[in-house]
């Protein structure tokens, strides 16, 4: 097989359909605020780019839900063709391309960016890329515009990069099938198989046998796009920093909102001993090892201008946001690098509360204070940003998005539903008050089919309806142990207290606030 086009890059199996909340402006936008830094409103005229998208889903879901217009590419000719399909499905403005990253350089028909994005390419290509990304980005981008790349980090990767390169050099050199999936599965035995004879690399690296159990829990797909090129590289924060401050761009933060969550996950001597760094690069990398960070999700931005305290707390006040679960679902603990702590009942059930009393209808911080004067600006703000992290809560964009965004992104969500008839690959839908896709399992999507589509009501005739898809598909529905159920009438049975629970967790409640479907 010729890599003239690839240049080492697996091509031979397609990408995921995953989303990544990471690549959407308007949160990007919110992280910056959250460090204290200017970025653009939200404007008409605004122009994005991602490099490298893959199946396309998540540019797909932002040009959906986004007054701004949407330009990318991926060299691979299947994934730019999905994502121009998925666009022409849903009747999106698109700008999608198969070009290499230097045909794009090179192109006389693009706009300038106020944002340009990537997602994890950087430790898969080449160095020669790697600098045409760089000069893409020195042409491309606008004064004030905002760089995300994320890539392999070298502080959690320093132990294990032994293993990829184990795992790598199987696949390349040793697999005796033709079969890609095959040789990753060949490929992961074999490593295991080679640890557990208790070389001296696993004596001195006890987690080593971990990581290869890790991977083997991975989608394959995954595995080859994100371990198994030819090139394969990890970087630390002050190598990217270098890198990026000779094109113009300041490091702005990071779009991992556990950054701002230090009490979960560092020590109090931890954090007293960071405090005392006065250089915030080389702060952020010691936080690198305190935090054993595997892989970094950083924001740039060309041309850095902070604002003041009262400016921050000013427009975070303003800041609305919508809760995606039911106040009774809310979760009574959280999860940090030191162990589990619990979440204050008396911070969040008000807030819970107060969504309910709206119908969850988005909520500003001012508007919270006001209701709860007990409870202080800085409280509110970190537990609408743990709710963030969690991904049960998100900040809006708008909350009068006009006809045509209604338009697209109810074009978007009915597609993405009709689908799921067919497969489970998307598992995403879409709200115009954020523009950040809303991850929706499955049967959700089944359910809102049988509600807002089919005008369903009840558990029952949910459970109907969905057997007779997973029917179709030669699916079998699992227990609460786990087990497949061969019987019809358990199924139905299964599905419809999976159906009772979705009525019951005010799931359509918060679609109708969230505007998901008309």
């Amino acid at each position: 097989m010729t890599t003239t086009w690839t240049n080492g890059y697996q091509t031979e199996v397609n990408y995921t359909y995953g989303y990544y909340r990471d690549l959407n402006p308007n949160f990007q936008k919110f992280c910056l605020l959250l460090n204290g830094i200017e970025s653009p409103e939200a404007q008409e005229n605004q122009t994005h780019c991602e490099l490298g998208f893959g199946q396309g889903v998540s540019i797909n879901i932002h040009a959906a839900s986004n007054e701004a217009l949407f330009y990318g590419t991926d060299f691979n000719p299947a994934h730019a063709a999905h994502a121009n399909q998925l666009a022409e499905k849903c009747k999106t403005e698109h700008y999608f391309y198969d070009d290499s990253f230097e045909e794009l350089l090179h192109r006389s028909d693009l706009p300038m960016f106020d944002s340009i994005s990537l997602h994890g390419i950087w430790s898969w290509i080449s160095y020669e890329n790697q600098y045409i990304i760089l000069k893409f980005i020195r042409k491309f981008l606008k004064p004030n515009g905002i760089v995300y790349i994320s890539y392999n980090c070298v502080t959690g990767w320093a132990a294990n990069m032994p293993i990829r390169e184990l795992f790598h050099s199987h696949f390349k050199f040793n697999s005796k099938s033709t079969n890609p999936l095959q040789k990753v599965n060949e490929a992961l035995k074999f490593s295991d198989e080679l640890l557990k004879q208790n070389p001296i690399f696993a004596q001195r690296n006890p987690n080593a046998l971990q990581k290869v159990a890790d991977l083997k829990q991975q989608n394959p797909n995954y595995l080859i796009h994100e371990y198994l090129n030819q090139d394969w590289q990890c970087f630390s924060f002050q190598q990217i920093v270098r890198i990026l401050d000779e094109i113009k761009l300041s490091y702005a933060g990071s779009t991992d909102l556990s950054t701002h969550l230090d009490n979960i996950n560092f020590s109090e001597e931890h954090q007293q001993f960071l405090a005392e760094i006065e250089h915030p690069i080389f702060k952020e990398q010691c936080r690198d090892y305190f935090a054993n960070t595997q892989f970094r999700r950083d924001l740039f931005i060309r041309g850095k201008n902070n604002l003041t305290p009262l400016q921050i707390q000013e427009r975070l006040r303003n800041k609305a946001f919508v809760l995606l679960i039911a106040k009774e679902k809310l979760p009574s603990n959280i999860t940090g690098l030191l162990g589990t702590f619990n979440l204050i009942e008396d911070i969040y059930h008000p807030i819970g509360n107060k969504f309910a009393e709206k119908n969850y209808h988005p909520l500003t911080i001012a508007e919270l204070e006001q209701s709860f004067p007990e409870l202080s600006y800085a409280k509110i703000l970190n537990a609408l940003v743990i709710l963030c992290h969690l991904g049960l809560a998100q900040p809006c964009q708008t909350l009068t998005p006009n006809h045509e965004i209604i338009h697209k992104y109810h074009q978007m969500n009915h597609y993405l539903l009709s689908q799921a008839s067919f497969h489970q690959n998307y598992s995403v839908l879409v709200s115009p008050l954020t523009g950040i896709g809303i991850p929706t399992e499955h049967f959700h999507q089944l359910f809102y089919r049988a509600y807002f589509v089919d005008g369903l009501e009840t558990a029952a005739e949910f459970a109907d309806y969905v057997q007779n898809v997973i029917t179709q598909l030669g699916w079998l529905v699992l227990d609460k142990d786990g087990n497949t159920i061969t019987d019809k009438d358990q199924s139905i049975q299964m599905i419809q207290i999976k159906a009772q629970q979705f009525l019951d967790s005010q799931k359509l409640q918060i679609a109708k606030q969230l505007r998901l479907f008309n």
